[in-house]
C-alpha cells in the first residue's frame, strides 16, 4: 500500500501536468554580489527563475536584461559549471580567491552553503542568493561547482573514482537489457560518467541543453524519444545496487551517483506519474506544457 506521502507526491505531479502553464510560472528572489576582499559595496538584483529552474538559467536571464550584471563560467566535464567571474572580478588560483555560492533561505532565514553549484542549485521562492568573492580555505568549501577553481576544491579527491552500474532498458521493444560498468569522479555528476562510458563502442547517447533546466536526455544507443508517440528516456536509480528504486527530481546533468548505485535509463511512454521537470526526459515541451 502506498504511503500518504507517496500518494501526495503523485497527485502533485499529476496536478502540475494537468494545469496549463503552471510549470511556466516564475519565482522571484534576490541575488546579492559581495566582495569580502575589497569590501566594495554589495550589489543587489531582483531576479526570476522558472518553476524548478536551475540558478544558472536565472543568471543568464539577468545578464541579458541588466547591463549592471555579468558573469563567466567554465564547464568541468565531471562537475558541470564553475563560476569564474562576476561583474569583471575573477578568481585567481595563485591567490586562492574564488566566488562562493551561499543561500539565505526564505530571504532572511538561515544561510547555507549548497552542496551543488550554479549549474544545479534550484532556488526556492524568496531565497536570497549570495555570490561572495572570498579566499579559499581547505575543508570549508564544496567540490561541486561553487568555485572558480576546480583544482583547489577537488585536491586529493578528483582522482578518486566510484564505481557505478548503468543499465539500458527498452520498456517498449522489450529488447535485451544492456548493462555497463563505469567510473564516476568523487561527487561527480552522472552526465560526466556517461561521457566517459561513451568511449565504450557499445554505448552512446545524445542530449539537448535547456537554458532553464540543463541537459535533457534525447537518445541512448541510437533509440530516441518521439514527441508524437510520447516516448522518452526516464532516469531511475536503484540505490546501493539492490536497494529501493527511485526517480530522482533532477536529471543526468545534476544527479550525483553514490558508490554502487545502479543507474537505469528506461525507454518508456510518458504518463502523468512519470513527470519530472528537471532533465530526466527527452522532451521539455511535453513535460512543461501538457
Amino acid at each position: 500500500m502506498m504511503s500518504m506521502m507517496t500518494i501526495a507526491s503523485l497527485l502533485s505531479a499529476a496536478l502540475l501536468l494537468l494545469v496549463p502553464g503552471i510549470l511556466t510560472e516564475k519565482s522571484s528572489f534576490e541575488l546579492v554580489v559581495v566582495n569580502s576582499i575589497s569590501n566594495a559595496p554589495n550589489k543587489t538584483y531582483s531576479i526570476d527563475v522558472v518553476f524548478r529552474g536551475i540558478l544558472i538559467g536565472a543568471m543568464r536571464r539577468l545578464q541579458e536584461t541588466n547591463a549592471g550584471f555579468n558573469f563567466t563560467y567554465t564547464e568541468d566535464p565531471n562537475y558541470g559549471p564553475f563560476l569564474v567571474s562576476v561583474n569583471g572580478v575573477a578568481g585567481n588560483n595563485t591567490e586562492n580567491t574564488f566566488w562562493e555560492l551561499l543561500v539565505q533561505t526564505g530571504g532572511n532565514g538561515t544561510t547555507i552553503t549548497p552542496n551543488v553549484g550554479i549549474g544545479c542549485y534550484i532556488p526556492e521562492r524568496n531565497d536570497r542568493i549570495i555570490l561572495r568573492f572570498t579566499v579559499f580555505i581547505p575543508g570549508s568549501h564544496s567540490v561541486s561547482g561553487n568555485s572558480s577553481n576546480p583544482g583547489n576544491l577537488t585536491a586529493g579527491k578528483s582522482s578518486r573514482l566510484n564505481s557505478i552500474e548503468l543499465v539500458v532498458v527498452n520498456n517498449i521493444s522489450n529488447a535485451t537489457n544492456k548493462t555497463y560498468s563505469t567510473d564516476i569522479a568523487f561527487r561527480g555528476i552522472l552526465i560526466g560518467a556517461m561521457r566517459r562510458l561513451q568511449t565504450n563502442a557499445g554505448f552512446n547517447f545524445t542530449y539537448t541543453e535547456d537554458l532553464n533546466y540543463g541537459p535533457f536526455l534525447v537518445s541512448v544507443n541510437g533509440v530516441a524519444g518521439n514527441n508524437t508517440e510520447n516516448t522518452f528516456w526516464e532516469l531511475l536509480v536503484q540505490t546501493g545496487g539492490n536497494g529501493t528504486t527511485i526517480a530522482p527530481d533532477v536529471g543526468i546533468g545534476c544527479y550525483i551517483p553514490e558508490q554502487n548505485d545502479r543507474i537505469i535509463l528506461k525507454f518508456t511512454m510518458f504518463t502523468a506519474s512519470l513527470q519530472s521537470a528537471s532533465g530526466s526526459c527527452t522532451n521539455p515541451g511535453v513535460l512543461l506544457f501538457l
